[in-house]
């Protein structure tokens, strides 16, 4: 049975290959409206129609076996299967698309009426799926880009070897606080105890590649000549989730809520009353419990557990006095250790920021210690830590220093509560875990849907999508300026109603005047100071046609992408400041130079080295300050005040000068 137009032409709804039964006053009307290939989010397309079907046996055949209906229960069925299916017009194949069906109409409770169904086109059904799903729905489709997170892994992307250049790992920030410290060199990323981590890499993945499993996931495919260019490869879309790190899955480590964000990261600060008087070569328990934060690893006793073996990252911040107890000269070096009572080991770090300057304290202060209290604030790494429960313990030596014992250290001294410690890095979490490409894809706040990443890409490159009209769920992607200079003339007067009134608007009034074309503002810091700083977003470009007669208007494009210009880590790429096979010069603030060693303005110099000859030159070495310290060694580097603040480079073991580095200091006035 079929349904007849005014020109003796048959409907035929084809389903699951099946015909089935029309009502004969049943009117179906489709609509192929181009305006809907440049939005799927919009509009329905090609078709969405809702149909009674009567129940005859062939109907009640079809949908008992395929809806699972039972005779007894009519009303029960699956609400959510799709049902290919076609519409045929008298032997011209029109659209395909999807039926489902949404309600059983039963008569007297003794028979099925009739069923209430919807027939959704191609295009209209596929903009109904990605409606419904995120970018981190995409489990099935990108499955196979999942693999371990590991420095192999990431650095052989960078030579295009992971999954033939799919996924790279860009060097980015992403909020981790990213540093190239120009000249110190101990917690810089060009530095060991500094350097990034695993954790600190998030991979990004070819568009092309995402925009292909928006059709795989849900059974379509697609054929394209514009997707098919080589430039295309070289776009990727970054899968930044969260923060600052990528997701892990929550069951890591054996945790049932795994989050790298904040695992094993705290911060405990002194309590009034926590005064504590040092000894020297003694460990003591930090007295910080007051417990700021916790990421779920730390005890209110203060024991820390690590799930993994890792060192760890963080700052201490010391209050302390130091005050001579007999005539002497000495000063406190300062020992930080994870304490791991189970094995009795310490892992132990030397607080080297705070005890260099505490080695300039005290050639100032010879030749006796004098009472003084300080703040000071240090970075630290662990050394790795094996997985176990560990305590906080702080201690101080005397160094080589002689009578080095005649000083006493007071921490938090009267009832000060500045001091603190805090982790705030666990560098080998994430290592060996599973990169789960679809977990990590852009979220925002809400999550992205894939019918806004479809549109952008469309509005982006300017694209229509529309149903192959010779194979089932194939779809057409091209250019708009290619798709209306390929169209056809048709004659449609033997199956229309020319009686009724007809609209026609040719493709080529489509086209604008005026394109203006940009991306989303995002909210980060780069790109905000960049639209402040240039009156527009990064990104943001204007089109004017001058080719097409036709075309008239303005269009304001805005995809749902966001551009933002590359974070330029200061120093890193500053001409001149690393070479091969020498040393690296650097100066920061008025000629402070080498390791903590204060020289003061080039013109005033109140600290200086001397040599075994009395100049500088290759070979000579450096016996003695004007302090009369000797030997002299550990500095890197020396500011000549007699030859215009020349610098000279010094072994830092023999004190021996080695060479002219052929400038001068650039802070010298």
């Amino acid at each position: 049975m079929g349904v007849t137009s005014t020109q003796g032409f048959k409907f035929k709804l084809v389903a699951d290959g099946v015909i089935l039964d029309l009502f004969q006053n049943e009117e179906i009307k489709l609509s192929d409206n181009v305006t809907g290939l440049f939005d799927l989010g919009v509009l329905p397309a090609d078709f969405t129609r809702q149909i009674n079907l009567p129940g005859t046996k062939k109907n009640n055949h079809f949908f008992e076996f395929v809806y699972d209906i039972s005779v007894e229960d009519p009303y029960t069925f699956s609400t959510n299967k799709k049902v290919q299916c076609y519409l045929d017009f008298d032997g011209i194949y029109l659209s395909a698309g999807y039926l489902q069906l949404n309600r059983v109409n039963v008569y007297q409770n003794k028979f099925i009426d009739s069923y209430e169904v919807t027939i959704y086109g191609g295009l209209a059904s596929f903009g109904r799926d990605l409606k419904r799903y995120f970018l981190t729905d995409l489990t099935s489709s990108l499955a196979p880009y999942n693999h371990t997170a590991s420095l192999s892994n990431i650095s052989s992307s960078w030579n295009g070897n992971l999954f033939d250049g799919t996924i790279i790992y860009p060097l980015a920030e992403y909020g981790q606080k990213i540093q190239y410290q120009n000249g110190n060199t101990e917690f810089g990323i060009q530095s060991v105890t500094g350097s990034l981590c695993v954790q600190d890499f998030k991979p990004a993945i070819k568009m092309k590649t995402v925009f292909d499993a928006c059709f795989s996931e849900f059974g379509y495919t697609y054929t394209s000549s514009f997707m098919n260019q080589g430039w295309l490869d070289n776009v990727y879309m970054v899968c930044n989730n969260k923060l600052r790190y990528p997701v892990f899955p929550t069951s890591s480590y054996g945790l049932s809520n795994f989050d790298i964000e904040t695992y094993g990261q705290f911060k405990i600060s002194a309590v009034s009353g926590s005064t504590t008087t040092m000894s020297v070569n003694n460990n003591i328990l930090l007295p910080f419990y007051n417990i700021e934060s916790n990421g779920g690893q730390l005890d209110t006793d203060l024991k820390y557990t690590l799930n993994l073996n890792s060192a760890v990252r963080g700052n201490i911040n010391l209050n302390f006095q130091v005050s001579s107890s007999a005539s002497g000269n000495g000063i406190p070096y300062f020992y930080l250790s994870a304490y791991n009572p189970d094995t009795v080991t310490y892992y132990t770090v030397p607080l080297t920021q705070i005890n260099n300057y505490m080695n300039e304290v005290q050639r100032y202060n010879s030749p006796q210690t004098k009472t003084e209290t300080f703040e000071l604030l240090t970075e630290f790494t662990t050394p790795i830590l094996p997985s176990g429960s560990y305590y906080w313990d702080l201690k101080y030596t005397t160094g080589s220093q002689e009578a080095g014992s005649n000083f006493n250290v007071i921490l938090n001294p009267g009832s000060s509560t500045k001091s603190y410690l805090e982790v705030t890095k666990v560098n080998q979490a994430g290592e060996g875990l599973v990169m789960n490409i679809a977990q990590n894809m852009p979220y925002g706040s809400a999550g992205i849907k894939l019918i806004d990443f479809v549109t952008s890409v469309q509005k982006k490159f300017n694209l229509v999508i529309y149903p192959n009209k010779t194979k089932l769920n194939e779809f057409i992607v091209e250019p708009f300026t290619n798709w209306y200079k390929t169209g056809q003339i048709k004659d449609f007067n033997n199956y229309i109603n020319l009686d009724d009134k007809i609209t026609v608007t040719p493709a080529n009034n489509l086209a604008v005047q005026q394109l203006n074309f940009g991306d989303t503002l995002d909210g980060d810091y780069i790109s905000q100071q960049f639209s402040k700083g240039a009156g527009r977003e990064f990104g943001k470009a204007y089109y004017v046609d001058t080719e097409n007669f036709f075309s008239q208007g303005t269009f304001e494009v805005k995809t749902g992408f966001a551009s933002s210009p590359l974070v330029y880590l200061n120093g890193s790429g500053v001409s001149g400041s690393a070479s091969s096979g020498g040393p690296i010069a650097y100066a920061v603030g008025p000629c402070r130079l080498g390791y903590g060693s204060i020289f003061d303005s080039c013109n005033d110099p109140s600290f200086e080295l001397y040599s075994s000859t009395g100049v500088i030159v290759p070979g000579v070495k450096l016996y003695y300050d004007q302090y009369g310290n000797s030997p002299v060694s550990g500095y890197k580097w020396l500011v000549d005040t007699q030859h215009d603040c020349q610098i000279w480079s010094i072994n830092t073991t023999t004190g021996e000068v080695i060479a002219d580095e052929g400038y001068n200091c650039p802070y010298c006035v």
